[in-house]
Protein backbone atom coordinates (compact mmCIF):
# COMPACT_ATOMS: atom_id res chain seq x y z
CA UNK A 1 0.00 0.00 0.00
CA UNK A 2 1.13 3.53 -0.84
CA UNK A 3 1.98 6.09 1.56
CA UNK A 4 -0.31 8.82 2.84
CA UNK A 5 0.21 11.55 0.72
CA UNK A 6 2.25 9.96 -2.14
CA UNK A 7 1.56 9.57 -5.69
CA UNK A 8 1.79 6.28 -7.11
CA UNK A 9 3.90 8.13 -9.95
CA UNK A 10 6.73 9.72 -8.80
CA UNK A 11 8.69 12.18 -11.12
CA UNK A 12 11.67 10.95 -12.52
CA UNK A 13 14.91 13.10 -12.25
CA UNK A 14 14.94 16.16 -14.20
CA UNK A 15 16.57 16.46 -17.87
CA UNK A 16 19.42 18.74 -17.82
CA UNK A 17 18.83 21.56 -20.08
CA UNK A 18 20.75 21.89 -23.19
CA UNK A 19 23.45 24.42 -23.06
CA UNK A 20 22.82 26.19 -26.55
CA UNK A 21 25.59 26.78 -28.62
CA UNK A 22 26.85 29.93 -29.82
CA UNK A 23 27.03 29.33 -33.42
CA UNK A 24 29.73 31.87 -33.75
CA UNK A 25 32.29 30.57 -31.79
CA UNK A 26 31.98 27.30 -33.05
CA UNK A 27 32.49 28.65 -36.27
CA UNK A 28 36.17 30.48 -34.62
CA UNK A 29 36.41 27.31 -33.21
CA UNK A 30 36.52 25.54 -36.59
CA UNK A 31 38.88 28.18 -38.28
CA UNK A 32 41.22 28.44 -35.50
CA UNK A 33 41.66 24.52 -36.12
CA UNK A 34 42.23 25.27 -39.96
CA UNK A 35 44.53 27.62 -38.99
CA UNK A 36 46.46 24.91 -36.77
CA UNK A 37 46.64 22.34 -39.46
CA UNK A 38 47.47 25.24 -42.56
CA UNK A 39 50.72 25.81 -40.32
CA UNK A 40 51.64 22.24 -39.46
CA UNK A 41 50.73 20.32 -42.62
CA UNK A 42 50.11 22.81 -45.42
CA UNK A 43 47.16 23.10 -47.48
CA UNK A 44 47.66 19.96 -48.65
CA UNK A 45 46.73 18.65 -45.11
CA UNK A 46 43.85 20.67 -44.55
CA UNK A 47 40.62 18.49 -44.70
CA UNK A 48 37.41 18.48 -43.02
CA UNK A 49 38.57 15.64 -40.74
CA UNK A 50 41.94 16.87 -40.27
CA UNK A 51 40.11 20.38 -38.25
CA UNK A 52 37.90 18.20 -36.77
CA UNK A 53 40.45 16.22 -35.02
CA UNK A 54 42.49 19.09 -34.87
CA UNK A 55 39.95 21.11 -32.46
CA UNK A 56 38.46 18.03 -30.85
CA UNK A 57 35.30 18.83 -33.08
CA UNK A 58 32.60 16.86 -34.79
CA UNK A 59 33.02 16.66 -38.71
CA UNK A 60 29.67 17.42 -38.77
CA UNK A 61 30.28 21.23 -37.60
CA UNK A 62 33.14 21.70 -39.53
CA UNK A 63 31.03 20.50 -42.89
CA UNK A 64 28.10 22.81 -40.99
CA UNK A 65 30.01 25.76 -41.28
CA UNK A 66 31.95 25.17 -44.53
CA UNK A 67 30.02 23.04 -46.87
CA UNK A 68 33.41 23.17 -48.70
CA UNK A 69 37.29 22.80 -48.67
CA UNK A 70 37.52 25.70 -50.33
CA UNK A 71 34.86 27.98 -47.75
CA UNK A 72 37.59 27.21 -44.96
CA UNK A 73 40.71 28.19 -47.07
CA UNK A 74 38.89 31.88 -47.27
CA UNK A 75 37.70 32.42 -44.07
CA UNK A 76 41.18 31.64 -42.43
CA UNK A 77 42.53 33.48 -45.28
CA UNK A 78 40.08 36.57 -44.50
CA UNK A 79 40.60 36.08 -40.78
CA UNK A 80 44.37 36.10 -41.34
CA UNK A 81 43.90 39.51 -43.09
CA UNK A 82 42.03 41.15 -40.36
CA UNK A 83 44.80 39.94 -37.50
CA UNK A 84 47.12 41.75 -39.85
CA UNK A 85 45.00 44.88 -40.40
CA UNK A 86 44.99 44.58 -36.30
CA UNK A 87 48.35 44.32 -35.73
CA UNK A 88 49.30 47.40 -37.98
CA UNK A 89 46.31 49.66 -36.26
CA UNK A 90 48.03 49.32 -33.45
CA UNK A 91 51.45 49.74 -35.04
CA UNK A 92 52.21 53.10 -32.75
CA UNK A 93 49.08 52.50 -29.82
CA UNK A 94 51.59 52.28 -27.07
CA UNK A 95 54.32 54.68 -27.99
CA UNK A 96 53.66 56.31 -31.35
CA UNK A 97 56.38 56.32 -34.01
CA UNK A 98 58.44 59.27 -33.27
CA UNK A 99 61.00 59.28 -36.51
CA UNK A 100 61.75 57.50 -39.25
CA UNK A 101 64.98 55.73 -37.33
CA UNK A 102 62.19 54.60 -35.07
CA UNK A 103 60.00 53.55 -37.59
CA UNK A 104 63.55 51.31 -38.74
CA UNK A 105 63.78 49.94 -35.13
CA UNK A 106 60.11 48.81 -34.94
CA UNK A 107 60.19 47.44 -38.43
CA UNK A 108 62.93 45.33 -37.68
CA UNK A 109 61.61 43.93 -34.38
CA UNK A 110 58.49 43.05 -36.59
CA UNK A 111 60.97 40.68 -39.08
CA UNK A 112 62.88 39.02 -36.53
CA UNK A 113 60.35 38.75 -34.08
CA UNK A 114 57.92 36.83 -36.97
CA UNK A 115 60.71 34.34 -38.03
CA UNK A 116 61.76 33.82 -34.63
CA UNK A 117 59.34 34.38 -32.04
CA UNK A 118 55.91 33.29 -30.72
CA UNK A 119 53.97 34.62 -34.16
CA UNK A 120 55.46 31.89 -36.39
CA UNK A 121 52.60 30.06 -36.92
CA UNK A 122 50.20 32.82 -37.63
CA UNK A 123 52.79 33.97 -40.65
CA UNK A 124 53.51 30.40 -41.74
CA UNK A 125 49.49 30.62 -42.39
CA UNK A 126 49.66 34.13 -44.23
CA UNK A 127 51.92 33.35 -46.92
CA UNK A 128 50.18 29.45 -47.58
CA UNK A 129 47.03 31.42 -47.98
CA UNK A 130 48.73 34.09 -49.72
CA UNK A 131 50.92 32.14 -52.16
CA UNK A 132 47.13 29.91 -52.51
CA UNK A 133 45.73 33.12 -54.44
CA UNK A 134 47.86 32.51 -57.28
CA UNK A 135 45.78 29.24 -58.27
CA UNK A 136 42.70 30.32 -56.83
CA UNK A 137 41.13 33.14 -58.33
CA UNK A 138 38.63 33.43 -55.18
CA UNK A 139 41.13 34.14 -52.94
CA UNK A 140 42.92 36.84 -54.90
CA UNK A 141 40.79 40.01 -53.43
CA UNK A 142 41.58 39.01 -50.37
CA UNK A 143 45.31 39.20 -51.16
CA UNK A 144 44.58 42.42 -52.89
CA UNK A 145 43.31 43.70 -49.58
CA UNK A 146 46.81 42.25 -48.05
CA UNK A 147 48.82 44.46 -49.94
CA UNK A 148 47.03 47.34 -49.86
CA UNK A 149 46.44 47.56 -45.64
CA UNK A 150 50.16 47.25 -45.33
CA UNK A 151 51.39 50.02 -47.88
CA UNK A 152 48.47 52.36 -46.61
CA UNK A 153 49.86 51.70 -42.86
CA UNK A 154 53.16 52.27 -44.05
CA UNK A 155 51.79 55.93 -46.09
CA UNK A 156 51.62 57.50 -42.32
CA UNK A 157 55.18 57.36 -41.90
CA UNK A 158 56.45 57.55 -45.74
CA UNK A 159 56.05 58.58 -49.21
CA UNK A 160 53.94 56.58 -51.23
CA UNK A 161 56.57 55.10 -53.45
CA UNK A 162 58.71 54.28 -50.26
CA UNK A 163 55.70 52.64 -48.52
CA UNK A 164 55.14 50.49 -50.98
CA UNK A 165 58.96 49.54 -51.80
CA UNK A 166 59.22 48.47 -47.63
CA UNK A 167 55.90 47.13 -47.66
CA UNK A 168 57.05 44.44 -50.58
CA UNK A 169 60.64 44.13 -48.98
CA UNK A 170 59.03 43.70 -45.74
CA UNK A 171 57.06 40.50 -46.80
CA UNK A 172 60.17 39.07 -48.81
CA UNK A 173 62.18 39.30 -45.85
CA UNK A 174 59.59 37.40 -43.58
CA UNK A 175 59.19 35.06 -46.37
CA UNK A 176 63.06 34.39 -46.64
CA UNK A 177 63.50 34.25 -42.51
CA UNK A 178 60.59 31.54 -43.00
CA UNK A 179 61.66 29.32 -45.77
CA UNK A 180 65.39 29.45 -44.77
CA UNK A 181 67.65 27.48 -42.30
CA UNK A 182 68.74 30.55 -40.79
CA UNK A 183 67.09 33.65 -38.59
CA UNK A 184 67.29 37.10 -40.81
CA UNK A 185 70.04 38.80 -39.03
CA UNK A 186 69.07 41.94 -37.22
CA UNK A 187 71.70 44.12 -38.44
CA UNK A 188 71.40 43.06 -41.94
CA UNK A 189 67.38 44.09 -41.94
CA UNK A 190 67.85 46.79 -40.26
CA UNK A 191 70.71 48.28 -42.82
CA UNK A 192 68.06 46.96 -45.80
CA UNK A 193 65.24 48.85 -43.89
CA UNK A 194 66.83 52.06 -42.87
CA UNK A 195 68.25 52.41 -47.08
CA UNK A 196 64.73 52.01 -48.29
CA UNK A 197 63.13 54.33 -46.00
CA UNK A 198 65.72 56.72 -46.47
CA UNK A 199 67.78 57.47 -43.18
CA UNK A 200 71.34 55.97 -42.58
CA UNK A 201 71.19 56.90 -38.76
Amino acid sequence: MADAGMSDEQPGPAKPQRRRRDPEARKREVIEAAERVIAAHGLEGLTHRSVAAEGDLPVASTTYHFATRDDLIQLAFARSVDQFLAYLEHLDEQQPVASTTDLVERLTDAVVTACTGGDQAHWTVQYELFLAAMRRPALRPIADRTITVGRISLERYLPPARAYGVSAALSGMILHGLAGTEAPDRASVRAALAALCGTTE
